[in-house]
């Protein structure tokens, strides 16, 4: 399988020091799947902001192989909803966009979206718990390829691992999974101080295969 995200190696002068990449580092030793916290299934979050009206919301489903990201963001009347599905298929490193509305979908690679986008995040030794998960904390910056740049930080389970990809970051920007396990929530601050929380609130575990499954659709 095609690597995600490069791997990280161990500074000897300095352990704890955060080691820039081009994806995500950790900050520790080069973690390892755990087949024994393998999670299959669906996890959904609440996307918030500093602004009470902006009240997104994402389904992710992990399936074997790949990851389907679904986001629901309200449009300008009360009855509207805008739908964005993308699924990430680690096999062949391919990133499927697809459009429901005319059952088509288009095919990139997975880091074409946001490349060039850098983290650097490190275990700051505090947890927070989600859905009475205790999860640790990666913290530290990401910064967008314009200079942009950010304050982040993840929180992962140690309960619920992907066990196909080291880390995925949703379009370069939101890590999902990070360091084989689910990312359960993730915090950004920009220089103007607007913060964004993405934060799950519900994890149902079980057979997701059929979400993946393209037919009907066609390529555009």
């Amino acid at each position: 399988m095609p690597a995600v995200s490069s791997k990280k190696g161990k500074d000897k002068g300095s352990k704890k020091a955060p080691v820039k990449t081009e994806y995500v580092s950790i900050g520790e030793e080069t973690p390892k799947p755990d087949t024994a916290t393998r999670f299959t299934g669906i996890i959904k979050y609440r996307m918030t902001s500093d602004d009470p009206a902006e009240k997104d919301s994402m389904i992710i489903y992990f399936g074997e192989n790949m990851i389907r990201v679904t986001m629901f963001i309200p449009g300008y009347r009360a009855d509207q909803i805008f739908e964005q599905t993308t699924i990430a298929r680690f096999t062949d490193s391919t990133l499927i966009t697809l459009d429901p509305r005319t059952k088509t979908y288009k095919t990139e690679h997975l880091l074409a979206r946001n490349a060039g986008t850098e983290f650097m995040l490190l275990n700051r030794k505090k947890t927070m718990p989600i859905l009475g998960i205790v999860c640790p904390e990666y913290s530290g910056e990401m910064t967008l390829k314009d200079g942009d740049s950010f304050e982040a930080a993840a929180l992962v389970s140690k309960q619920h691992s992907f066990i196909n990809a080291m880390d995925y970051n949703f379009f370069n920007i939101q890590p999902v999974v990070f360091g084989y396990r689910i990312v359960l929530g993730w915090r950004t601050k920009s220089s103007e101080n607007e913060n964004s929380y993405i934060i799950a609130y519900k994890i149902e575990k079980g057979n997701v295969e059929s979400y993946f499954d393209l037919s009907g659709y066609k390529p555009k």
